[in-house]
């Protein structure tokens, strides 16, 4: 056993949020499109953003009591320490364990009102692809997806199926919405399929514009 797995997961992500919010605060931010968004705290909104960009966005929507669907597995244990360190609150389940049960808990919040967060290429990749659990939740309550892209001109890049991206202190960075994106015309297969693949294009190209605006390699 490593020294990393004899440490609990709990306190790893406690560790993880001190050691983001330290860089946060040194962090030079454009977020161009956020402003709309930030204090209507009770609209509902399904924010989306890359596994591996979500560092930006975590840190933006801060305390804000926004849900997160977060895996069952030992890295969604760590996330939600995390998380709910920041003022999060989260939903355990994901596309490969306990997603039912995880995605008609997160309509119901919906319903209510809640604000929700999904990495949708987590928990496991592949990277960049969309699955479908955001649109379903979309389709099934009619509130619309909000991508976010986010990127750091200066930041490591963890050798990980997501390409983690940590941006450096004092980095430039960029978060940037996307227009909400209405999942219409049912629950059938092929109109989810529809909707995923349009938004999975939406979101690489919203990563790759921040990319592009922040100065960061393009698409790393």
């Amino acid at each position: 056993m490593s020294v990393m797995e004899k440490i609990s997961p709990k306190l790893l992500g406690k560790l993880a949020w001190f050691i983001g919010k330290t860089i946060g605060k040194t962090l030079s931010i454009e977020e161009p499109g956020m402003k709309n968004f930030y204090n209507e705290k009770n609209k509902a909104v399904i924010y989306v953003s890359w596994h591996g960009r979500m560092l930006l966005p975590f840190y933006c929507l801060r305390n804000k009591e926004i849900f997160v669907l977060v895996s069952e597995h030992r890295d969604g244990e760590i996330i939600a320490a995390s998380l709910e360190s920041a003022g999060y609150k989260t939903v355990r389940g994901s596309t490969t364990r306990g997603s039912v049960r995880a995605l008609v808990k997160v309509v119901r919040l919906v319903k209510q009102g809640a604000q929700i967060g999904f990495t949708p290429d987590g928990p496991g990749g592949p990277k960049w692809h969309f699955q479908p659990g955001a649109i379903y939740v979309a389709a099934k309550t009619g509130i619309p997806i909000v991508p976010l892209g986010g990127s750091a001109n200066r930041a490591f890049y963890f050798k990980s199926w997501d390409s983690f991206q940590l941006p450096l202190p004092f980095s430039k960075c960029v978060l940037k919405v996307g227009e909400p994106y209405y999942v219409t015309g049912g629950l059938d297969e092929d109109n989810i399929e529809f909707h995923r693949t349009e938004l999975e294009r939406i979101l690489i190209s919203l990563t790759r514009e921040a990319d592009e605006i922040a100065g960061a390699v393009v698409g790393k």
